[in-house]
């Protein structure tokens, strides 16, 4: 039987209100440096108009109590591979059914979002039907709580973005979509890279408009270190291995510069023709000889260090 623990007051028997987003999340055990972020993250989620609904999928002991009084759905019964991690893949297909809205956005737990999300959803349902809307991020050093009041991005958030930095187009935290739209993702593992790359380059290959919205939404990511994952070979291991055979190829691995169409500043949608598009398929080229060619590189190197040097 499917276990639900929910943080919120809200009675079971409420009527349903529906959210013009739905956002999902799975985070990480609320504890230290990277509980106070999250919880500033989801704290602004919920501080959009309209409400968005949020959900979280998380079996971490004590969210439940850390999250108390706050307005969200927390999910412990998720699927897990052999070695018990949760399966993002179960994540979608249970936030399809808990939706309150037509779009849904999941989206990296440390990642504090603008009234600009809200925007965005209603301009690419407008726009089309199909799509899968991705944006970079701004990373910034935050230490401690903040507070979300009805004027907090005027006070914040505009300074918190001039000081941060413009992450590259590898890294991919918000991810919205349509409904229904992920019915048949493979088994990923969270957190075990390749997924994300994965929901680019199916997006494409299967026509859907692959949008980015850099230019329109704000995405505030917290720096954060990874302790939480010392012990886990996330890029290498045997998971990240599995994972990253549903991507089949190389060539597959796609970045948010892979964009089809992009968002203005103005919230327009059009064909994606800057330098940045164009020049995704050269770089990731260049990216896999270089790293193909690592090896050969090494010996070279050593071979010359020893004749010129005799070591």
């Amino acid at each position: 039987m499917r276990k639900k623990v929910t943080a919120s007051s809200q009675r079971p028997d409420a009527p349903a209100v529906t959210a013009s987003l739905t956002i999902f999340s799975a985070p990480k055990a609320f504890k230290g440096h990277v509980g106070i972020i999250q919880e500033n993250a989801i704290r602004s989620w919920l501080s959009l108009s309209p409400k968005p609904k949020v959900i979280l999928f998380c079996n971490e002991a004590g969210t439940s109590e850390t999250l108390r009084g706050l307005n969200v759905e927390l999910v412990s019964d998720i699927e897990t591979n052999s070695f018990g991690t949760p399966l993002v893949s179960d994540m979608f297909k249970q936030a399809d059914k808990l939706a309150t809205s037509d779009v849904l956005a999941f989206l990296s737990a440390d990642i504090i979002l603008t009234h600009r999300i809200m925007d965005a959803a209603r301009l690419a349902m407008e726009w089309s039907k199909r799509f899968l809307l991705v944006a970079q991020r701004h990373d910034v050093d935050v230490r401690s709580r903040l507070e979300f009041d009805a004027a907090w991005e005027q006070r914040w958030a505009t300074q918190a973005v001039a000081r941060g930095k413009l992450h590259s187009p590898g890294a991919i935290d918000l991810f919205m979509y349509p409904r229904g739209e992920y019915e048949h993702m493979p088994p990923f593992a969270i957190g075990r890279t390749s997924y994300d790359n994965w929901m680019l380059w199916n997006a494409v290959a299967s026509g859907i408009p692959l949008i980015d919205a850099t230019e329109f939404v704000t995405l505030i990511h917290q720096n954060h270190d990874y302790n939480h994952a010392l012990k886990i070979d996330v890029w290498d291991g045997v998971e990240a291995r599995e994972n990253r055979k549903w991507v089949k190829h190389w060539s597959n691995f796609y970045s948010i510069a892979h964009a089809t169409h992009a968002m203005n500043a103005e919230g327009k949608i059009g064909p994606a023709r800057a330098w940045k598009y164009r020049m995704a398929r050269p770089m990731q080229v260049l990216s896999h000889a270089l790293r193909a060619s690592r090896p050969t590189r090494t010996r070279l190197r050593s071979w010359w260090l020893a004749r010129r040097y005799g070591v």
